[in-house]
Formats: C-alpha cells, sequence, structure tokens
C-alpha cells in the first residue's frame, strides 16, 4: 500500500500542535513511541503513534516543519478530521 506525508505547518505552530492533537485523539491514536534529538541547529521531535486502523509517525523539525508520515488512507482521514476541526 502506499505511503503518504503530509506537512500540517510550521514546527513552532501551536495551534497546529493542539488540532493534530485533537484530531488524534479523535480517531483514537495512542502514543506508542517518542524520541528528540539535537544536532547543530536542528531539533528534532518525533512520536509514533497506533489506532485499531494502523500507525503513523509525527514529526517535528526545525526549518522542515510539523509533519505525518504513514500509509496513505490513514494520512487522509486524519487531513480531514484536522481540517474539519474546529
Amino acid at each position: 500500500m502506499e505511503t503518504a506525508k503530509w506537512v500540517v505547518g510550521e514546527e513552532y505552530d501551536e495551534v497546529a500542535f493542539l488540532r493534530l492533537k485533537s484530531a488524534l485523539h479523535h480517531l483514537q491514536y495512542d502514543v506508542q513511541d517518542q524520541w528528540s534529538g539535537l544536532a547543530g541547529s536542528q531539533d528534532v521531535q518525533q512520536w509514533t503513534v497506533v489506532s485499531p486502523k494502523g500507525q503513523l509517525v509525527i514529526e517535528s523539525e526545525t526549518y522542515v516543519g510539523l509533519s505525518v508520515e504513514g500509509l496513505s488512507p490513514l494520512v487522509s482521514e486524519l487531513r480531514a478530521v484536522y481540517e474539519h476541526a474546529v
């Protein structure tokens, strides 16, 4: 099955983080693993989230942004919920 990557917004956008967290909660995703690191001026945080439907990787990286990667149908579903969040 095809994978997709969606850049949600800037890595420092607190509203995007909150909306994404709400959408993940709505779709019953739970954090399975997380890590963070610093290399020079790059700050990276990564979360692996899982639901009964599958797994997604959420990443926040300096100069890259906040992104979601996983199977296309899962990314599309999350994006739809995110975009319709109040």
